[in-house]
């Protein structure tokens, strides 16, 4: 005598499109999964999503293997940064004891930038904000605000 039962397989499965992740249930999970430390993405069919993603306004990169991108990301040849939560900074960010300035399309600004009215310098090489220091002939205070030197000369004729 046979008993008929049914095997719900949990984990990844690869199909020849893509990869998808069964949850306990047998079934497909959608939506943010962790998975050993790693966030991954899986769209509403449950296929995993990779590349650029926007989320409730919210940009994030997924590798090549799925895996969600912090850090630092080289990307077409322009520089982003994306927070320890995975989504793509925009503005004034502190990393490594360092500022760079992420424009609004998230890529990082380099050379002088007008911020709240003040200027400030990115450096073309890093993106890392001049601060107290000189560059060429312009002067940068603790703040990375430049400091006009320039002397105004009166009662000349």
């Amino acid at each position: 005598m046979f008993s008929t039962f049914q095997v719900k397989a949990s984990g990844w499965v690869q199909t020849s499109d893509s990869w998808y992740y069964m949850n306990n249930s047998g079934t497909k999970s959608t939506g943010w999964i962790h998975i050993g430390g790693t966030w991954y993405y899986m769209n509403q069919n449950g296929k995993m999503v990779t590349g650029w993603i926007n989320l409730g306004g919210k940009w994030y990169y997924l590798n090549p293997n799925g895996s969600m991108k912090t850090g630092w990301l080289s990307y077409g040849g322009k520089w982003y940064y994306l927070n320890p939560n995975g989504d793509m900074a925009i503005g004034w960010v502190l990393y490594n004891g360092k500022w760079y300035y992420m424009n609004k399309n998230g890529d990082m600004a380099v050379g002088w930038l007008q911020y709240n009215d003040k200027w400030y310098f990115l450096y073309y090489t890093s993106g890392e904000m001049a601060a107290n220091t000189k560059v060429d002939i312009y002067n940068f205070d603790a703040n990375g605000v430049w400091v006009s030197t320039d002397l105004i000369v009166t009662g000349i004729e």
